[in-house]
């Protein structure tokens, strides 16, 4: 039934602050952008992130929870050298680097609406 996943979208409680977020501390690069709502460049699977209160013509505003409800998992070459960079950006790692029992290397920050955020060694 389900086959390809296309686009994931996070509903955000301040537009601009997750805008800024996701453009200038985490690095990506906007796709299109219009009024509140951008997705980003990305291989794959589009990210997008859209106001909250905009997104009602789409259902209704009781169907949104408050944020933090995902969690994103991205692959990058080196785990620690990015967790550094984001610290110096003002991101909280707050867990890891670690290295899990079947030996992967992660670790974890959120967004600004709690969303997290999983980075993981490929």
């Amino acid at each position: 039934m389900f086959k390809k996943l296309f686009a994931v979208c996070l509903l955000v409680e301040d537009f601009e602050k997750s805008l800024g977020f996701y453009k200038d501390t985490l690095g990506l690069e906007v796709n299109s952008q219009d009024r509140k709502f951008a997705d980003f460049k990305l291989e794959g699977t589009s990210l997008e992130i859209f106001q909250k209160d905009d997104a009602t013509p789409m259902f209704p505003s009781t169907h949104m929870s408050k944020g933090g409800g995902a969690v994103l998992g991205f692959q990058v070459e080196d785990v620690q050298k990015i967790c550094d960079e984001l610290k110096g950006k003002g991101v909280e790692i707050f867990e890891g680097p670690k290295i899990t029992p079947w030996g992967q290397t992660v670790a974890y920050f959120k967004d600004p609406d709690g969303n997290i955020w999983e980075i993981s060694q490929k």
